[in-house]
């Protein structure tokens, strides 16, 4: 698939405005347990914060927010293949039929979210049989968050029908979000590249992202210890709330 179908994909889903990728670089040596005061770092630095995109009311700004507290998470990723996504495909999971085409429902879970097929109900449906087919641990990797966030979407979504567009567009944002190497005198392949879940906040209120009650709303730092480089990942839905609350308030006035 080239870079030109992802995007339609992307934008069928209704996830395209509302990611954010950057790269920067950093030049002092890093250590793996030195991963939560880099993240720190990252959002206190005034050029960073100039750099840095964050979403508001529907639009990417430069604001120049430097954060008061950093909230990190270490997320596992350590998966290799897509096959990670194979009992997908399986009939007796009862997630698609045909190998391809997502079986349709029409129901809500305890949250009070719609659920309208089954690969839905495996991600947001914690009753439902669909769920129990990734474990705890393998919900938390980061390849599993990729495909969370490319099925649920955006508000005004259309949803794929079939299952090959979710994959392939999660396999490509994959690649190209975290390096591949090889384990010295051996042929045995890890992932390098160091996953954290940020929240950061100014004065108690998050930023990157905001509207953090939002299922898909959250963001990564991707640090690649061999480039020295930090990438930061976002995914946050539209600004449609903050605008009612802006409406609201001025209608009030």
């Amino acid at each position: 698939m080239n870079s030109n179908a992802v995007d339609d994909v992307k934008q069928k889903v209704g996830v395209k405005p509302n990611i954010c990728i950057q790269r920067f670089s950093f030049n002092e040596p890093f250590q793996p347990y030195l991963k939560y005061h880099l993240a720190e770092l990252f959002f206190k630095d005034p050029i960073v914060a100039s750099k840095l995109k964050t979403k508001k009311l529907n639009s990417w700004f430069n604001e120049g927010i430097i954060a008061t507290e950093v909230k990190t998470e270490h997320i596992p990723c350590s998966v290799l293949a897509m096959s990670f996504f194979d009992r997908l495909k399986e009939p007796e999971n009862n997630i698609t039929y045909d190998s391809n085409k997502i079986r349709q429902t029409m129901k809500y879970n305890e949250d009070g979210d719609l659920i309208t097929d089954n690969l839905k109900a495996m991600l947001l449906d914690p009753e439902s049989n669909e769920y129990n087919l990734y474990d705890n641990d393998e919900r938390k990797e980061f390849i599993f968050h990729i495909l969370q966030m490319l099925v649920i979407g955006g508000k005004l979504c259309q949803y794929e029908d079939v299952l090959n567009p979710y994959i392939d567009v999660t396999k490509i944002l994959y690649k190209d979000l975290v390096r591949v190497d090889r384990r010295e005198h051996t042929t045995d392949l890890f992932i390098s590249t160091l996953v954290l879940k940020v929240v950061a906040m100014k004065s108690g209120k998050p930023y990157f992202p905001r509207n953090i009650d939002e299922k898909t709303n959250y963001a990564f730092l991707l640090v690649d210890q061999a480039s020295r480089q930090v990438t930061s990942f976002i995914h946050q839905l539209d600004g449609h709330e903050e605008w009612k609350k802006l409406k609201n308030r001025n209608e009030n006035e």
